[in-house]
């Protein structure tokens, strides 16, 4: 005999009818796939307004990375009456200098982005690379950083470079930090070339830039490059030129993995995002410092 209480967990799940007649409650095959189909539609719809919600917060983060570069660039210029070099070769022997003895000007940014450690650790009067400055070079610098980045360059591992020769120990090289923002060096469609605010061996000064701090591109989005393409911030070419359109090329031009277009830090401290369809004339009057055009 069923006890009391199953009698009435049968109860509750039947009604009895004005006839006498038990009906059963539940859910039929058809209904149970309706409301998946519907579920499923709800997921559809919600996913993309999910994903779109955190890439704008990622593309946010990004931007705040270049305001804290550009008050950075700024502090820098009260500081020393101009913007750091964008390509020093510490032996000064001019044009010559070798890829080694160059030091990035996100380097020399180091102390005014709150990386005093870092920048204390680095030393200047050698090589990036050299076997002295691996513990700093290596060291993340979350600024330098977008955190869109997805497509990575076939020699960089996350936030730093491959190991080279594969040996598992950290050669000079190894391992170092990456950096997803380049330096402008210009347009490489106007003559003479070297025409941005981060150009080899001479520093500019906001006087420099004829055009207007609010009209000249200092830093932009270069993102994912590997060894091969000097991704590491300390590489003493962290600059480009730009010649082509927005994110086509990922070797020294404007790129991101942000849809439509890059983020970019102007002269006078204010980042914008540039869409990827910009005219390469716009891009030609941004990039070069003095080249007596404006953008509009």
């Amino acid at each position: 005999m069923p006890s009391a209480a199953a009698k009435k967990r049968c109860r509750s799940h039947t009604i009895v009818t004005a006839r006498g007649a038990r009906l059963l409650l539940g859910f039929t095959l058809v209904e149970l796939l309706v409301v998946i189909a519907i579920i499923g539609v709800l997921i559809a719809l919600l996913l993309p307004a999910v994903q779109a919600a955190r890439e704008a917060s990622r593309r946010t983060e990004c931007m705040n990375h270049q305001r804290q570069i550009g008050v950075g660039l700024h502090g820098f210029h009260d500081a020393n009456g101009h913007f750091p070099v964008g390509s020093l070769c510490h032996t000064k022997d001019g044009p010559g200098c070798t890829i080694p003895l160059r030091i990035a000007w996100s380097v020399f940014l180091l102390p005014y982005v709150e990386e005093q450690n870092t920048w204390d650790a680095f030393h200047v009067e050698l090589p990036y690379n050299a076997v002295e400055n691996g513990p700093a070079a290596r060291q993340r610098v979350a600024v330098y950083l977008c955190p869109s980045t997805v497509n990575l360059q076939y020699d960089r591992v996350g936030d730093a470079m491959d190991d080279y020769d594969g040996d598992g120990v950290a050669d000079p090289g190894d391992w170092y930090a990456a950096t997803d923002y380049g330096g402008m060096n210009g347009s490489g469609n106007i003559l003479p070339l070297h025409n941005g605010a981060m150009i080899y061996n001479e520093p500019v000064s906001i006087a420099d830039i004829t055009d207007g701090t609010s009209q000249t591109i200092i830093v932009a989005e270069d993102t994912g490059r590997g060894r091969q393409s000097h991704g590491e911030w300390a590489h003493g070419h962290n600059i480009f030129d730009q010649s082509g359109p927005i994110n086509v090329q990922q070797n020294n031009e404007m790129f991101s993995d942000h849809p439509a277009g890059v983020v970019v830090l102007y002269a006078d401290g204010s980042v914008h995002f540039l869409a990827e369809n910009t005219s390469i004339s716009v891009l030609d009057a941004l990039c070069a410092r003095g080249d007596g055009s404006v953008a509009e």
